[in-house]
């Protein structure tokens, strides 16, 4: 849940404390920009980042209410707080997950599946659209929708457009039968970006790693309102996000340890 307040990535890592007569905080180092800063967010919160992001995390991608969620954390941190306090924060801090949920995704190919899955809003159909890379897996775009309309495709692509890096040039987008998706991509990338449809699961470039990603939906919990729904998914496509490039960033320094150890021995 930190970022950089410059930048806003999330390539950071811990640098020391500072003390002040405040206490005692964790300061953090940007991999990016080399901003030296403390997590402001959360100075004066009597609630430790711990805390807060796990309650958060069990609310969004759960179906638990949120005396089940204060139950957990007592059981996990030995502290005791008010149930309606979990509302407040993914209300506090739903600003910063849309921050990350929106930054800029290093390290995606030129290759992009896109899709949509059919969910419920308050007993309607509505659509949940991803933009995703294959290799990394993150979540380049997405968009939340009550009708599969043209103009949604549009605002997927748009969305993912947005968190291009600087100097990437997108080639190929594969995408199912869906009639809407070449037009839009056509419109949105001007020509620029070819469009390929897969010919099933045989073919090498089928969207088996986005159909997979849909499998979320089994336990995601029961929408009232298309602001919640949408709340939610900013949260867990940020959460998302982030354990995918952790995960991409621990793979990336094992493999520098192997193949130093290599050329060493």
């Amino acid at each position: 849940m930190t970022t950089c307040p410059d930048c806003g990535t999330i390539r950071i890592k811990k640098y020391g404390k500072r003390k002040n007569k405040r206490g005692v905080f964790q300061k953090f180092r940007c991999k990016n920009c080399h901003r030296q800063f403390i997590d402001d967010n959360f100075l004066w919160m009597q609630t430790t980042k711990e805390v807060v992001s796990t309650a958060v995390r069990l609310k969004t991608k759960s179906s638990m209410s949120a005396e089940t969620v204060m139950e957990e954390i007592e059981k996990i941190y030995g502290i005791k707080r008010c149930p309606s306090l979990v509302f407040v924060w993914i209300g506090k801090y739903s600003e910063m997950f849309e921050v990350i949920s929106n930054m800029l995704l290093y390290g995606i190919t030129k290759r992009l599946h896109m899709d949509h899955t059919e969910l419920s809003i308050n007993g309607e159909k509505a659509y949940f659209w991803g933009v995703l890379c294959p290799h990394t897996r993150l979540v380049v775009g997405w968009h939340l929708s009550m009708s599969k309309e043209f103009e949604n495709a549009k605002e997927v692509l748009r969305k993912a457009k947005n968190n291009f890096p600087i100097g990437y040039e997108l080639k190929e987008i594969v995408t199912d039968g869906e009639q809407s998706f070449p037009r839009a991509i056509w419109e949105v990338f001007d020509h620029s970006v070819k469009h390929y449809r897969y010919k099933g699961f045989v073919d090498k470039k089928n969207n088996n790693t986005i159909e997979t990603l849909w499998n979320f939906t089994n336990f995601i919990p029961k929408f009232r309102s298309y602001e919640q729904a949408k709340k939610f998914f900013t949260i867990w496509i940020a959460l998302y996000n982030i354990k995918r490039s952790k995960q991409l960033t621990e793979s990336y320094e094992v493999y520098k340890i192997t193949n130093t150890i290599k050329i060493w021995t």
